[in-house]
């Protein structure tokens, strides 16, 4: 059976040659995406909401490759055979859970020696009951359920009567047994109970002490051991199970097919062919004749169904005879491209039947459900992995200052940090404000930590975010958010350098070249000077000047800030000098005047948009698609730089909504 799952992961070869192909296109070329594989975030969110399942397998998914700033760029989605490996571990538990409907028996042991009892002694590797009294044992059970108790005793004889061993679950009497053997030769008595779930006392008593000193009798109760068996048989709700098998499997084929079809398109995000589903049948009918349930046939398909590339990978069918003209996507391609591009997981059952009745093919269509999902929970996914990504906040996990040069720096800042930057990137999602207003906003969010660490009035929350105005001069907009300030410093000192380049790719899309081979930075000049007169010395080199010369100037901008964001008035004895001068001649002093002059920058607003739409397409920017984000900006900035409308815009493009077709013909 595993031979026959792993034959359906070797045809992710054959369809990721087929969706590759050459550059050639037409002039206005839509581009093309290489068969997109589901990146880690993509995956464990895919198997939740398709699921209901807790688990989360790709955690343990070697690292994704980043490319133009996102881990979800196709043609860097690469697959080893480590991960196939992976799929198949992670195939095999989803499906097993999924199909669960038993609980298996597990066996508790108490040794009565090592219990409290209310009298006796020890006897070896039992406990005597001297007198009467009893041993009690404490167990939690996990599953309610019927149980087997079994306990095994032995008596020491005396009088008419054998000892009376009685068994009671929390105060409740069970059963009284006579317990006749001896210590060569001790029964187990065994009885059947329901437990419920939880703490349960298992006591074990000594009823009928006897003593006689003239004749030297005494009877005594051995108790060596309690065994707790169960639940035997149980049978537990499964909810994932109740979802996907929505009929009777016994009733016959009709009832698989609908199984097998239903959960298909949820998994594989479109329609089965008869073919398909068919394949898929055979598979329960083998596990059938090899003597095993129909549920387990049904668990053999899920996994199948999992670890098929239709699942793992975004297919986007070909259409035609392999012209390299652009066609249209169908429904479900663009439901996929919406659910991995706002909530980065597959489709809900909306845009399932959106895709079907064609509401999709249409731009208005498209704009309906844009709206509706960005007002989804799910969209949280577009501000941690989106926003996470363009401001370098989701870098913060990995970040470690210096701990004793910034010994303030802790977990708890950290993720204040990291949650003040997602809330800041909210705000404008769900509201109406102008974008670029990010590089000059007088409001952040901040919890009892962070409002101590900025030193604003504590809002007295605790650890929930509350939306502060900032009366501090100092502080306004992206330029001057901690958790920004602490991804580009090293981690003991600021960098001028590594500020700039994150304001240059990130904020205004000008990213400077890689620097030239055997350039070595600052260990060789001046230790004595400051930070700032060590790069202008760095810059008389001259392959190094074209690119520091304006790098430098707006990273000195946010030079008040030091390696973890707080406000700074010198360096190592050095007096901060935070001015610069962009090379369109306007001058600013600190991080708020910069963020007041770019804030009318023109490049700020097709640089959100080449961000937003690689994200969105999973591809790196090409001059083909200058175009299109001449288009898409124009109306991003003529709309007054609202974020919502820049991701329907998108959302509506026509390279979201097209795609270059595979010269090489259809495979």
């Amino acid at each position: 059976m595993r031979r026959l799952l792993l034959g359906n992961v070797l045809m992710i070869s054959a369809l990721v040659a087929g969706c590759s192909g050459d550059d050639a296109g037409p002039t206005l070329d839509p581009g093309r995406v290489t068969m997109h594989r589901l990146n880690r975030v993509e995956y464990n969110n895919t198997v939740r909401d398709l699921l209901g399942t807790q688990q989360r397998p790709a955690d343990d998914f070697p690292t994704d490759n980043s490319d133009f700033g996102y881990d979800n760029i196709a043609d860097s989605l690469s697959m080893s055979t480590i991960q196939l490996e992976l799929y198949e571990r992670a195939a095999e538990s989803l499906a097993e859970e999924a199909m669960k409907i038993s609980v298996p028996s597990t066996e508790t042991k108490f040794e009565a020696e090592k219990l409290p009892a209310t009298n006796g002694g020890p006897h070896g590797d039992a406990w005597n009951l001297w007198s009467n009294g009893t041993v009690t044992a404490t167990m939690n059970v996990a599953t309610a359920g019927e149980y087997l108790i079994s306990i095994r005793a032995w008596e020491n004889h005396a009088g008419a009567e054998y000892s009376k061993l009685e068994l009671s679950i929390d105060g409740k009497v069970v059963k009284v047994f006579d317990i006749k053997a001896v210590s060569a030769t001790p029964e187990v008595v065994t009885a059947t109970v329901q437990l419920t779930a939880g703490n349960r006392k298992v006591e074990v008593a000594f009823l009928n002490d006897y003593y006689d000193e003239a004749a030297s009798q005494d009877r005594n109760l051995y108790v060596d051991w309690i065994k707790v068996t169960g639940p035997q048989n149980a049978v537990v709700s499964n909810g994932i199970r109740d979802k996907i098998v929505t009929c009777d499997p016994a009733s016959g084929e009709a009832c698989l097919r609908k199984i097998l079809a239903d959960f298909g398109q949820r998994a594989w995000r479109r329609p089965l062919t008869e073919a398909e589903v068919t394949d898929l049948l055979g598979l329960i009918d083998k596990v059938k004749a090899e003597g095993d349930s129909v549920d387990k046939g049904i668990e053999v398909a899920l996994r199948a169904l999992l670890l098929s590339p239709h699942f793992i990978f975004r297919p986007e069918v070909e259409v035609g005879s392999g012209s390299a003209a652009p066609h249209a996507l169908n429904g479900y391609e663009i439901a996929s491209r919406l659910s991995y591009f706002l909530w980065s997981s597959m489709p809900d059952d909306e845009l399932f039947t959106a895709a079907a009745n064609g509401s999709l093919n249409d731009p208005a269509g498209i704009r309906a459900q844009v709206d509706r999902m960005l007002d989804d929970p799910k969209a949280q996914s577009l501000i941690e992995n989106f926003a996470g990504q363009w401001l370098h906040t989701r870098a913060l996990d990995s970040h470690q200052p210096d701990y004793v040069l910034f010994p303030e720096f802790d977990e708890k800042l950290r993720v204040a940090m990291r949650i003040e930057s997602e809330l800041f990137f909210k705000e404008f999602l769900t509201t109406d404000l102008p974008m670029n207003d990010m590089l000059t906003a007088d409001f952040t969010f901040v919890n009892d930590r962070l409002a101590e660490y900025y030193g604003v009035a504590l809002p007295g929350t605790g650890d929930e975010f509350v939306r502060v105005q900032l009366d501090a001069p100092d502080r306004r907009g992206l330029f001057t958010q901690s958790g920004i300030l602490t991804v580009t410093s090293y981690p003991r000192r600021t960098s001028p350098v590594k500020r700039g380049k994150w304001a240059l790719t990130q904020i205004l899309c000008d990213s400077p070249p890689p620097p030239p081979p055997g350039v070595e930075g600052l260990k060789d000049i001046d230790p004595t000077a400051s930070l700032r007169e060590r790069l202008e010395m760095h810059r008389k080199n001259e392959p190094c000047k074209s690119c520091h010369a304006t790098m430098d100037q707006i990273g000195f901008g946010m030079e008040q800030f030091d390696a973890i964001g707080q406000p700074r008035t010198e360096d190592q004895g050095f007096p901060i000098d935070a001015t610069g001068t962009l090379p369109t001649g306007e001058s600013f002093n600190g991080a708020v005047e910069m963020g007041q002059v770019l804030h009318d920058d023109t490049r700020f607003g097709r640089c959100v948009t080449t961000h937003l739409l690689t994200y969105a397409l999973g591809r790196g920017m090409s001059p083909s698609d200058d175009p299109y984000l001449d288009q898409i900006s124009a109306e991003f900035q003529g709309g007054g730089y609202k974020l919502k409308e820049l991701i329907a815009i998108i959302a509506t493009s026509e390279p979201f909504r097209t795609r270059r077709g595979e010269s090489g013909g259809a495979k």
